[in-house]
Formats: C-alpha cells, structure tokens, sequence
C-alpha cells in the first residue's frame, strides 16, 4: 500500500513538472518511456518506438552534437548530463527540454542511465525573446552612441552600459569609484553639470543638458546628458538614472549651419546696402538722361532725329519705371516679392514699348496666342523675364532671316500657368551646353556680346516664386523657353 502511494506521489510530481520519464539499459539495450515523455511531444504511449535511435532522430540537427558530447562526458568521465534541448514533436514543431540523468556504473563501466526530459519551452522562448530584445536595443544604442547610466547615492556606485565607456573611450573594466566624475568635462560645463547634478538631489529636479567632454584618449567631444532621480517607497531619493549620447556630429553640423547663416545674414546686409547704392546713382543716371531729354526742342530736329528723340524718352520713361520696381522691391521685408494679378497683353506690351527700336531694326515678327490671359507674379520679375526672353531672341537671330518670335500662355494639366518664348534663331546644342545652360557667365554664341547673366537671373526669379524653366532647343533650328508658373492650387 505504501509502495502505491509513493508511485502516486511521484508521477503527480512528474506531471506538475511537466517532465518525461527515460530508462535506459545498456546491457540488454532496452528503453523506457513514461507516458508523459510521450505526451509531452504530442505523442501517445507507443505511437513511436522507444528507442535510443528514435531520440536521435527526435533531436533538432543543431543540438544532436552537444547532447552526444555530453552524454559522453558523463559516461567516460561521470561529469554532470545536463543539456538543453529541441526536440521534434508530432506536429512538427520543435520544444525545448532540459535533459538531465545519471547512470549507475559497476566495475567501472555504466550499466544504466535514467533521467528526464523537462519541458522549458514557455522559459527559453522568453528568454530568447529577451535576448532578441536586449540585442536589438544594445545594438540601436551602439549605432545612435546612446547609453544609459545609473548612480546608486547611498552606496556611490556608477552603472554605465557598454556605450558610455565606449563614448568616454574607456576600458569596460576600467574602475569608475576613483574618478571623480566632472573632471572629464570641459570648463564651464563641468561646474554647470555639477549644479545640475545638486539640484537634482537636493529638489529632484531632472537635468537635460549638451556638454563638451574630454574622452579617455584626449578627444573633445560634444554629448548630451540626461539625469532623473529615483524615489524609494519613502520618497526618498536614492538613485540617478539617465541616457549619455554622443552628439559631436549633430553639435559640429549646427555650429557650421549657426556660421553660415550668420555670414548669409551678413552677405545679404552688404548686398541690400550695395542694391540701395546702386539703385540711387542709376536712378541719377536716369534722371539725368530724363531731364536732358525735356529740355531739347523736338521741333527743331529733324524728322529722323525727332523720331530717335521720342524713342529716346520712352527708354528713359521705361527705366525710371524698373528703377521705381525696384526701390519699392527693396524696401519689402520679406524674402519674397508679393505677386500680382498681372495682365500678360499689359506686360509684353509694356516690354515691346521698350525694345521698340530693336523690334524694328531687325524686322521682328511678334506673334501672341495668349490662351490664359493673367498670373499671380510680381511685375518687376515677369518684365525681367520676358525682356530677357525676347532680348535674347533679337540677339541669337540667324543673319539674314527675318526673327518670328512666338509668345504663347496656357494652363498645363497641373493647373500651372505656362508662358512660352519660340524663336527661329540659332539654337542651343543641349547636349553639349545643356547643363549650364542657366548658369551665371555662361555663354554659347561668339560675337554676340553676350555676358551670360540674363538666362541666370530668369531661372533665379522663377524658381524663387516656386515655379521653374524648361528649354527645348536644336542648333539652327531655334529655341523654345517654357516658363512654368506655380500652380494656382
């Protein structure tokens, strides 16, 4: 009767372990299974034979060599058989065990070897999740230089993560309870740390700060330090905890990115200052040429003269009213000019007023098919642009072929305002001066004193105003300038 309960007693304790029973006889060869090392793989008693083979054959590949090497330490040397383990179940999945067993040995020789296969699978998953997790954050603190530390106040004992000794480029056995913390910054920030570090302690106020730091090997670098308290049950503080990262590049690429505004900021005074001189001896250049122009008495020219004299003053009229543009231009102070509802008859009009004596002197056709008739632009770009357009137009012309000169307006697909420029002059060779085409000083015909600032400041102004330029061009076989506008959406 006792003999019964003790067998009850232990296969409860089996079940509630969640572990398989195994006997092994070397001499005859025989192989015992209890029934819950069956059921514990999905099995049922004798489903599969019990044998040494089947084991094996049960055994995930990666795991068959170090359960043999251990089941030969124990049996040559008796060394501890403790081994973990997957082992195939009847679904095909695999489980973790953790195999343990002792064999009895006479003369020397192991006769016998019983033991059991406990089920860890929920354990080892965990844990290799874990693992997975410490891994994964180990290794996005490596890559950002981002550690943490901790500072226990009662015992002074520093805890730092592999990446603060490899941002301080220090040992990871290197002692921290003989180095005073603070000496590893640079003046001010090492007093500023230290303030910080007090009042945290003292009030529990949380520190957020960018210092410079002298690493291990002499480097200087910037970091950033972030430091909370930790309460205990009590309110008491007894720890510091917080983050360490390496920011010298982030650090390094504000300070350039400080300078260079502060030296756009600069360039941009000396240029509002050059544009303000230069405006005011222009607009004296043009008084001038104004005023001597009303003083002279046309009805004493003669009719040639008196037609170059009104041509003359309309030139005068039409640069008086860029440099009145311009100084309204130049006292905004936003950085972009406010755009008009501009009429585009208005302003080609205005624009062929000007170039008037070029038109004619050349004998150039204009033709208009202005499909959408007003954008949103400012005035004094879209005449700078269209002045450009056409002058460059005049001035590329083939020789002794009359200049026909396309302007077009329409509304793309995009809902863009698109404004055209075709020409049958000489072309441009895209393929060779394609990709500085745009660019300030560049110039692609000979004998056409041309400085190569026109189509630069074109470009300039329409991308400013969120739109941009196309060409499409063949030597000899003219020019086609696409004006872009943004789109009114």
């Amino acid at each position: 009767m006792e003999l019964t309960e003790s067998a009850e007693i232990l296969k409860l304790i089996i079940e509630g372990t969640n572990a398989g029973i195994w006997d092994w006889d070397f001499e005859t060869g025989e192989v015992f299974w209890s029934e819950n090392f069956y059921g514990l793989l999905g099995y049922t008693p004798g489903e599969i034979p019990a044998k040494i083979e089947t084991f094996y054959d049960l055994l995930h590949a990666e795991d068959k060599v170090l359960v043999t090497k251990a089941l030969n330490a124990h049996l040559k040397y008796k060394a501890p058989y403790r081994v973990e383990a997957r082992l195939r179940t009847k679904d095909n999945g695999y489980k973790y065990f953790e195999c343990t067993g002792k064999a009895i040995f006479e003369n020397g020789k192991p006769v016998r070897m019983a033991g059991c296969n406990m089920d860890i699978n929920e354990r080892k998953v965990l844990e290799n999740k874990l693992a997975l997790n410490e891994y994964l954050l180990s290794e996005a603190g490596r890559l950002a230089r981002m550690g943490g530390w901790e500072f226990d106040i009662a015992r002074k004992e520093n805890v730092w993560s592999k990446t603060v000794y490899d941002i301080y480029e220090l040992p990871y056995d290197h002692d921290l309870a003989f180095d005073n913390p603070y000496t590893y910054f640079l003046p001010p920030y090492d007093e500023t740390l230290k303030k910080a570090v007090e009042q945290t302690v003292s009030h529990g106020i949380i520190w957020d700060l960018e210092l410079q730091l002298l690493t291990g090997t002499g480097k200087v670098i910037w970091v950033r330090s972030y430091g909370e308290p930790v309460f205990d049950a009590k309110g008491e503080i007894i720890k510091l905890r917080g983050v360490f990262m390496d920011i010298e590049k982030y650090k390094t690429n504000e300070i350039a990115l400080n300078t260079s505004i502060e030296l756009i900021t600069q360039n941009n005074l000396q240029l509002k200052n050059f544009t303000h001189l230069l405006s005011h001896n222009i607009r004296n250049h043009a008084n001038n040429i104004a005023m001597l122009t009303s003083l002279m008495d046309d009805s004493t020219l003669d009719e040639d003269n008196a037609d170059m004299l009104q041509k003359i003053e309309k030139v005068s009229q039409g640069l008086s009213a860029t440099l009145d543009d311009l100084a309204e231009a130049i006292k905004v102070q936003e950085t972009e000019l406010i755009a008009d509802n501009l009429n585009f008859s208005e302003v080609i009009d205005s624009v062929l007023a000007v170039l008037e004596s070029d038109l004619q002197a050349n004998e150039v056709a204009i033709k208009r098919e202005l499909w959408t008739e007003k954008v949103q632009f400012p005035r004094l770009y879209l005449e700078s642009i269209v002045m450009n357009l056409l002058t460059n137009a005049i001035k590329y012309r083939k020789p002794d072929v009359p200049p026909v000169i396309n302007l077009r307006t329409y509304t793309d697909h995009n809902d863009c305002v698109v404004f055209e420029c075709q020409d049958n002059g000489l072309g441009i060779d895209l393929e060779i001066h394609g990709k500085k085409l745009f660019g300030l000083y560049k110039t692609f015909h000979e004998g056409k004193n041309s400085h190569g600032v026109g189509l630069f400041l074109t470009k300039t102004q329409i991308e400013s105003q969120g739109g941009h330029i196309l060409v499409d061009s063949e030597p000899n076989q003219g020019s086609t300038f696409k004006v872009v506008f943004k789109s009114k959406s």
